[in-house]
């Protein structure tokens, strides 16, 4: 190996080294947010935080993480898919520093996530959530890790535009908050419309730049398991997504149904 090889190995170390170091903070302070930070926000900001139920309580808590979570990344994830020439040119394999970063995040919250929901999941545990993060995380690592498909998880980061608006609908609906109010409402549509575009609209892309490269002599290099992995996690996800967003259009045809109703009324 040339002394050039070493330093470049080194470099590639060393940037992974960061990539890890971030998920570890974010996994540690998605923790603290939860434990100490949330209960006592969510106390002063809503009444009707401390009358909730062990379960609901520890869902409210988790949400708060969520939502920070949602920002940060959603921001990351917009900024790389329209502007960092990065990540666009080079989907398959790169040192994509933005993406890396921002999947390094993500990958910490949902560790910790994880790890809340195993610990009270005879409280908040769901099958579907918990399928979701184990897929996630190991599709997760080998973008923080070794820069595998930058691009691609970039465009799985855009599904958490649609998160806040998830959980500002569990919010209105855990305080008692009519369905048929006005924030209720507005959020709810605004919740179906984010989750199809990103999520279910952004389906084709994805799957149409999947085959674009495929093949690729990038691709192949990233071996059969990563390959195989790689794919059969979107199909997993976005089978998840789809079951979401069935109850997500039956919520909202039922909601449009009550409005005509009460205004015919």
């Amino acid at each position: 190996m040339s002394e050039s090889d070493i330093d470049e190995l080194f470099l590639k170390q060393k940037d992974c080294n960061l990539y890890v170091a971030t998920a570890v903070a974010s996994f540690l302070s998605c923790l603290f947010l939860f434990y100490f930070i949330s209960p006592r926000f969510s106390s002063l900001v809503s009444s009707g935080y401390q009358k909730l139920s062990v379960a609901k309580r520890i869902d409210w808590n988790t949400r708060i993480g969520s939502n920070l979570h949602a920002i940060i990344v959603s921001i990351t994830s917009l900024y790389c898919f329209f502007f960092d020439a990065e990540t666009t040119s080079n989907p398959v394999a790169s040192d994509a520093v933005f993406v890396r970063t921002g999947i390094a995040i993500t990958m910490g919250y949902i560790s910790a996530d994880f790890l809340i929901i195993m610990l009270s999941y005879k409280h908040i545990g769901d099958l579907f959530t918990v399928t979701h993060h184990v897929m996630a995380i190991w599709a997760y690592y080998f973008v923080v890790v070794y820069g595998s498909l930058p691009y691609f998880a970039n465009v799985r980061q855009l599904a958490e535009i649609s998160t806040v608006f998830v959980n500002q609908r569990w919010f209105f609906d855990a305080i008692g908050y009519s369905r048929l109010s006005r924030g209720f409402v507005v959020n709810g549509y605004i919740m179906g419309a984010s989750f199809f575009l990103c999520r279910i609209a952004i389906m084709p892309l994805y799957y149409y730049k999947c085959y674009s490269v495929w093949g690729s002599r990038q691709q192949k290099d990233l071996g059969a398991l990563i390959s195989f992995y790689w794919i059969s996690t979107c199909i997993v996800l976005d089978s998840i997504n789809l079951y979401w967003f069935t109850k997500i259009a039956r919520g909202a045809m039922k909601l449009t149904r009550k409005l005509k109703e009460r205004k015919e009324g």
